[in-house]
């Protein structure tokens, strides 16, 4: 059996199990097996058969994520570790640091003070200071593991960021931290709704789930608005694809003051929302 046939072969194991058949070439790629695009055709030694075997049946078996069984993911070219303390960043949160960036670079031209809020793996606000390098960067999360995820990610991304631990924004408020900008991509799924398994029994629920109308962690950020932000900034959020209206209603109710917009992603969705203090 070459490298080629054995990926196949997984990824039909994954096909009839309902599973994405692609999780099994990230395995591949992304792990030590990879012995590059040149030996594909390659004979597999049993040994590596039988031990990436292993690992794969903890996909296929446990239905546990790629990411979480190598323990990184990459994010806007950089490798971060993840483990079941903190949610896997998606690809839809790369464009919301990459629009950022472009208002960050219209809006300023002097050193900034950035907040991420519910930092999770630290992400967003880790690769915001690789690419604003000068700016001084706080990341907050309710969770103790995450901080010591978000610890880990700085250290072997080179970028010192401060580390908040605690409930939303309380430990912002504690310290009267006031910011140029504030990127947040918070729990905004419906308690009710249904998820995949994949998802909901592996991923920190703490990190999936908003309320009843998956707006709780959005009414707290408006209301802080004024408190959190400085004179002049921007509040920049993820949210559902779904909730764009109820989102808009909210705004109008509490920060009717303030410009805003909403972007589409690369799929064509509401995903984006800036909120403009200037």
């Amino acid at each position: 059996m070459t490298y080629i046939e054995m990926i196949q072969h997984f990824e039909h194991q994954a096909q009839k199990k309902n599973l994405e058949e692609h999780a099994i070439k990230w395995l591949f790629f992304y792990s030590d097996f990879f012995v590059g695009y040149e030996h594909l055709n390659d004979t597999v030694d049993e040994n590596i058969y039988q031990k990436f075997a292993q690992m794969v049946d903890l996909y296929l078996e446990k239905n546990i994520p790629p990411q979480y069984i190598l323990h990184k993911t990459y994010f806007y070219g950089y490798e971060f570790y993840v483990d079941e303390n903190v949610f896997i960043p998606r690809n839809e949160t790369e464009q919301l640091v990459e629009e950022t960036i472009y208002r960050i670079d219209d809006f300023f031209n002097t050193p900034i003070t950035i907040g991420d809020i519910c930092c999770g793996s630290g992400a967003i606000g880790i690769t915001l200071k690789k690419e604003i390098q000068d700016a001084e960067v706080y990341l907050c999360d309710i969770s103790l593991k995450a901080m010591d995820i978000v610890n880990k990610n700085a250290q072997s991304l080179g970028v010192v960021v401060h580390r908040l631990v605690g409930n939303m924004i309380q430990p912002l408020l504690d310290q009267k931290l006031t910011f140029d900008v504030i990127v947040c991509n918070p729990p905004y799924i419906k308690n009710h709704e249904k998820l995949e398994s994949i998802v909901v029994d592996h991923e920190p629920n703490i990190a999936l789930f908003g309320g009843e109308d998956g707006l709780d962690f959005y009414r707290i950020l408006f209301e802080y608005f004024d408190v959190l932000m400085k004179k002049r900034g921007f509040m920049a959020l993820e949210f559902g694809y779904d909730q764009k209206a109820a989102l808009e209603k909210l705004l109008k109710e509490k920060l009717p003051q303030y410009r805003y917009e909403f972007l589409k992603d690369y799929a064509n969705l509401d995903r984006m929302l800036f909120i403009y203090k200037d």
